[in-house]
């Protein structure tokens, strides 16, 4: 009876002392994220931008004021702001802006769930509510990719794996931000961390948190390419017939759902679709002489794509010094190419070329920040591989060692 109580101690006190350390991980993350969290929403406390503007208008008109009366507030709330002086923005926030400027309002009108969550907090902190909502998504994300992150390695490599993506410049510059981009971000990760829960054990109750990820995702971003190209790639890697590749089917139509619900939705309050999108990009960038806009719409969107793939590869290499961690990234994929982690972060990087094509003139929002949770969690299980080829080395030469007088 005492050797079996000891058998078990002996079972039970490892994964004691490791539930203890994910704890203590959990918090090193969540403390810093805190801390940084409030640091950027007040260093960033007076950048507004003119989406900042829209948003803050659709925020009062889910508070309950009329559209004009919404404009005329926001409006007033932004020539208080830094922003009135910027050169390009001259003219935003009168009583006649450019036409452009006008017309951008509609194609923000079917992201419904950042500005309602603002409108919650308007009352305590007025039009800061915005820059709060993005902050609390940055405090949020960074333990939820931790979480993600340690069921895949050691904590301590998790903690470091998490730290890292909450000091990657693409999610940083977001962080305090009267954007929906943060918010995003957010639920983007819950649908990769309920994906990936979904795909080791398919269970109903994973399925409807990866669902209902994807749907927070796509009604605060349109953004449903995201989750789909993640499930799309788990299931392109899994073996015909197999559970695996039966979950992953199933979680892919399920994203395509929640794809085609937001379509009937943009459609049903008149909201802007791709066409129309890449009508008001040309029609901005003719109306402000912007690059190729003088070639005609075809060549300028041509050109637009190439200028956008090579304006990604120069934000990851030189603005956000990501080739370290694209390159460990890689050696992430060759380590793990087994793992379920690889083909839907493989599958979800691949759908972040979609914004390219129909956003080609953003690119650190639209590609890079979604892209920065698939290349840390690559790069982490590439040094989690290290991390245990290293102890797998030292492990020999120890009991050499203590066999030696």
């Amino acid at each position: 009876m005492v050797r079996a109580r000891e058998q078990i101690a002996g079972v039970r006190r490892p994964h004691s002392r490791l539930d203890m350390t994910r704890l203590w991980g959990l918090a090193l993350v969540v403390l810093a994220a805190a801390l940084i969290g409030v640091y950027r929403v007040h260093h960033d406390r007076a950048i507004w931008t003119p989406d900042g503007a829209i948003y803050l208008r659709l925020t009062l008109q889910d508070r309950g004021a009329p559209e004009r009366i919404a404009r005329d507030e926001a409006n007033r709330f932004m020539r208080t702001t830094a922003e009135v002086r910027n050169p390009k923005s001259r003219g935003f926030y009168d009583d006649q802006p450019p036409l452009y400027y006008r017309q951008q309002f509609a194609l923000f009108q079917n992201r419904p769930i950042y500005p309602a969550l603002a409108a919650a907090l308007y009352p305590r902190f007025g039009p800061g509510a915005l820059k709060i909502v993005s902050g609390l998504a940055y405090v949020l994300a960074v333990p939820l990719v931790y979480i993600v992150l340690a069921g895949l390695v050691t904590p301590w490599i998790a903690a470091l794996g998490a730290l890292g993506f909450a000091t990657a410049p693409a999610v940083l510059e977001v962080a305090g931000l009267a954007m929906t981009d943060e918010l995003a971000l957010l639920f983007w990760v819950a649908a990769l961390g309920t994906l990936l829960a979904y795909l080791r054990a398919p269970r109903l109750l994973a399925l409807a948190a990866f669902v209902v990820a994807a749907l927070a995702l796509t009604f605060t971003r349109p953004a449903a390419y995201l989750p789909f190209g993640a499930a799309a790639g788990a299931y392109l890697a899994a073996t015909p017939r197999s559970a695996q590749r039966i979950a992953a089917r199933r979680a892919a139509v399920a994203a395509l759902a929640c794809g085609i619900l937001f379509l009937a939705y943009d459609h049903a309050t008149h909201g802007a679709g791709l066409a129309t999108q890449l009508r008001w990009q040309y029609a901005w960038q003719q109306q402000t002489h912007g690059s190729f806009a003088g070639h005609g719409f075809a060549a300028w969107w041509l050109l637009s794509v190439v200028g956008a793939v090579a304006t990604e590869l120069v934000l990851d290499v030189y603005k956000n010094a990501a080739l370290f961690v694209v390159v460990l990234a890689a050696f992430g994929i060759l380590l793990a190419r087994r793992s379920i982690v690889v083909p839907v972060a493989v599958g979800a990087a691949i759908a972040t070329l979609v914004p390219l094509v129909v956003n080609p003139l953003e690119v650190q929002r639209t590609v890079t920040l979604p892209l920065t949770p698939l290349v840390v969690i690559l790069a982490t299980l590439a040094l989690g591989s290290l991390a245990k080829t290293y102890a797998a080395s030292r492990a020999p030469r120890s009991e050499s060692d203590a066999a030696s007088p």
